[in-house]
C-alpha cells in the first residue's frame, strides 16, 4: 500500500489516503479529489457524541423535505423491496445517478440531506429500501445487513429504467457500505454501476458485532435495542414462529443477535450466513473504483475493525474525526464533509470514464 499523509504539522485534521501502488487508475482519481487530503470539523462538534447528535437534528430538519415516487418490487420468494426516486428536481433521461444504499434501520427518509445536496450538483438522486425499511415485511425473509440478490435487482430495475444514463453509481452508508462491497464484489465484471462510496463500513461482520460489543458495550446496548424492535418486535405478526425469533429476542450482545437471526435471511447457520453475506468474502473481485471513507472516533464501525485493504480498486480514506456517518463541517455544522467528499469523487471517476473514453475514440480514428 502508499500511505499519503499531508501537512504532517496538522495532522489532526488532515487524512490518511491508502491505495495501492499499483492502481494507477485509483491514484490518478485520488489527484483529481484535493478535497480527500483533509476534514476540519465544526469547532463545536467535533466530539464522538455531539456529532451523532447533531446528525440526529440534521435528520429530523430534512424529514420529509424530498418527494419520492416508490417503486414496489416483488421478489421471488413474496418479499418487497421499494425504490424511492426523489421528485424534487427534473432532470433529463442522460443525466447522472447516484444510488443511495441506507443504514441498518434507515430509508430513504434518513438520507435526504444526502439526496438534497446530490441533486444539487446535478445527480438524479433513488435511494434502494431494503426489506422492511420503506413498506412492512411481506415474507418472513430479511436481512440487517441487506440481500445482495435484491440488491442486484434494485439497481439491474434502475438501469432499465434510465438506459441512456451517462453513469449510474452508487453510495452505501453504514450498514448500506457493507451492501455495496458485497454488490461489487460478488457481481465483479457484471455489476450495473460505474463507480461506488463505502461510508463507514464494519468490513468482517464476522467480528465487526462482537468488537463493538466489547469495545462500546453501552453502545451496543443503545443499537442491540434499535434493531430488536426495528426487525422483530415491529414484525411480530409475520416473523414470531420463525426459527431465531426468540433467541434474538432474548440476545445480549449484538453479535448474538445477528447470529440468532440470521436463518430468517435463508442462511442454513451463522457459518453459512458469513459466507454469503459477508462483505469481506466478496470485495477482492470488485473491478470498480470505489472509495472507502472512515473516521478514527467511529463508536459503531471501530477502528479495531479496519483492516489492510491491499487490493486495487479501493481507495481508504481514514480521518481523525467524524464519528459515525455524521462528518459535519462549517461554522454552524451545516454542512457535511461525506455528502461533500462522496460527490467530490464521484465526479472525478466520471469525468475519468469519459477522458479514456475520449481518449480511446482518438486512438481508433487515428489508427483508422
Amino acid at each position: 500500500m502508499l500511505s499519503f499523509l499531508f501537512n504532517k504539522n496538522h495532522s489532526k485534521y488532515f487524512n490518511e489516503i491508502k491505495v495501492s501502488e499499483n492502481d494507477l487508475r485509483m491514484q490518478e482519481i485520488i489527484k483529481e479529489t484535493p478535497s480527500l487530503k483533509s476534514y476540519i470539523p465544526t469547532f463545536w462538534c467535533k466530539g464522538t457524541f455531539t456529532q451523532l447528535i447533531w446528525l440526529l437534528i440534521r435528520e429530523y430538519i430534512y424529514l420529509n423535505r424530498i418527494r419520492y415516487n416508490k417503486i414496489i418490487l416483488n421478489r421471488p420468494d413474496g418479499g418487497t423491496v421499494s425504490i424511492a426516486i426523489s421528485e424534487n428536481i427534473y432532470f433529463d433521461e442522460t443525466s447522472p445517478i447516484i444510488l443511495f444504499l441506507h443504514s441498518i434501520t434507515g430509508s430513504s427518509e434518513t438520507v435526504n440531506s444526502f439526496v438534497s445536496y446530490s441533486e444539487k450538483r446535478g445527480w438524479r438522486s433513488i435511494v434502494l429500501n431494503r426489506r422492511g425499511h420503506d413498506t412492512p415485511l411481506s415474507s418472513p425473509n430479511f436481512n440487517i445487513m441487506g440481500d445482495i440478490d435484491d440488491t442486484t435487482a434494485m439497481i439491474k430495475y434502475v438501469n432499465e429504467l434510465y438506459p441512456k444514463s451517462k453513469f449510474v453509481c452508487a453510495v452505501g452508508i453504514s450498514a448500506g457500505s457493507g451492501q455495496i462491497v458485497s454488490y461489487i464484489g460478488r457481481e465483479s465484471i457484471n455489476v450495473g454501476i460505474s463507480a461506488a462510496v463505502s461510508i463507514c463500513p464494519a468490513y468482517d461482520i464476522g467480528n465487526a458485532f462482537s468488537n463493538l460489543d466489547k469495545h462500546y458495550p453501552k453502545m451496543a446496548n443503545v443499537l442491540l435495542g434499535r434493531v430488536k424492535k426495528f426487525f422483530l418486535s415491529d414484525n411480530y405478526n409475520i416473523l414470531s414462529k420463525e426459527e431465531g425469533f426468540t433467541e434474538g429476542m432474548k440476545s445480549n450482545s449484538l453479535h448474538e443477535f445477528a447470529s440468532s437471526v440470521c436463518k430468517m435471511s435463508g442462511a442454513s447457520d451463522w457459518e453459512d450466513y458469513l459466507k454469503q453475506h459477508n462483505p469481506m468474502v466478496h470485495f477482492k473481485d470488485n473491478q470498480i473504483p470505489c472509495l472507502i471513507l472512515n473516521s478514527l472516533n467511529d463508536p459503531v464501525c471501530i477502528k479495531e475493525n479496519i483492516p489492510d485493504l491491499s487490493c486495487n480498486n479501493y481507495a481508504l480514506v481514514l480521518s481523525k474525526y467524524g464519528s459515525h456517518i455524521a462528518f459535519t463541517e462549517g461554522f454552524f455544522g451545516e454542512g457535511s464533509y461525506l455528502e461533500r467528499v462522496s460527490l467530490d469523487f464521484l465526479e472525478s471517476c466520471y469525468k475519468l470514464k469519459f477522458k479514456n473514453s475520449f481518449d480511446q475514440k482518438i486512438k481508433s480514428e487515428v489508427l483508422h
